[in-house]
This record gives structure tokens, C-alpha cells and sequence, in this order.
């Protein structure tokens, strides 16, 4: 009967090492504890586009937050628009009938 070779065992010893020692470094136990592909934060985007209720186009760039305020009865009469500007004194830009530009102390 033939013995295998010794560099057989020596080899097959140093493939399970690296193997341990690859797994080891990988660390799969964090893989689904952090934000994924998927559930990433978005960031606000810098231009935001509101349709008044006449037709007309509001571009608001640089707020915090800008959406549409209902106000009145059930039927939605008045549907305003709504800009927050950032609270770290940074200028918002607001195209409507003229030109806004707010801070978080006012706008002129």
C-alpha cells in the first residue's frame, strides 16, 4: 500500500487555516445589523417644484421642508404652500411670483 505524501497533509492543513482565518475576518454577524442596499437614509432634495392651485410653478431651493397646507373646509377650497428654511442660517430661494429669499431670522 502506497503512504500519501506528506506535503498533502501540509497543504490541506494550511487551506483549512486560510479558510478559518478569511471567515474570521469577514465578519458576516454584522451584515444585517447596519443600514443595507435598501433602508439608506435619503437626503432631501435641494430643489423642490409645488404647482399652485392657479397653474402656476413654485420653485423652492435650498428649505428644509416645503409641502402643501389645506385650509378651509372638507372640499380643499385653499391649498396653500408651505416653506421651512434651514436652521443653520443657510438661504432659501423662492421662485414664485418674485423672488424670496429666506434664512431662518426672515425673508426679504
Amino acid at each position: 500500500m502506497k503512504k500519501p505524501p506528506v506535503h498533502a497533509l501540509t497543504i490541506t492543513v494550511v487551506i483549512l487555516v486560510f479558510s478559518w482565518l478569511f471567515i474570521e475576518r469577514a465578519n458576516a454577524e454584522g451584515l444585517f445589523d447596519g443600514p443595507g442596499l435598501f433602508d439608506t437614509p435619503t437626503k432631501a432634495p435641494e430643489s423642490v417644484s409645488i404647482w399652485k392651485s392657479d397653474g402656476s410653478l413654485v420653485i423652492i431651493n435650498g428649505a428644509d421642508e416645503a409641502g402643501y397646507v389645506i385650509k378651509g373646509g372638507d372640499d380643499g377650497s385653499e391649498i396653500e404652500y408651505y416653506v421651512k428654511p434651514k436652521d443653520d442660517g443657510s438661504p432659501t430661494f423662492i421662485y414664485d411670483d418674485e423672488l424670496l429669499i429666506c434664512s431662518n431670522t426672515g425673508c426679504y
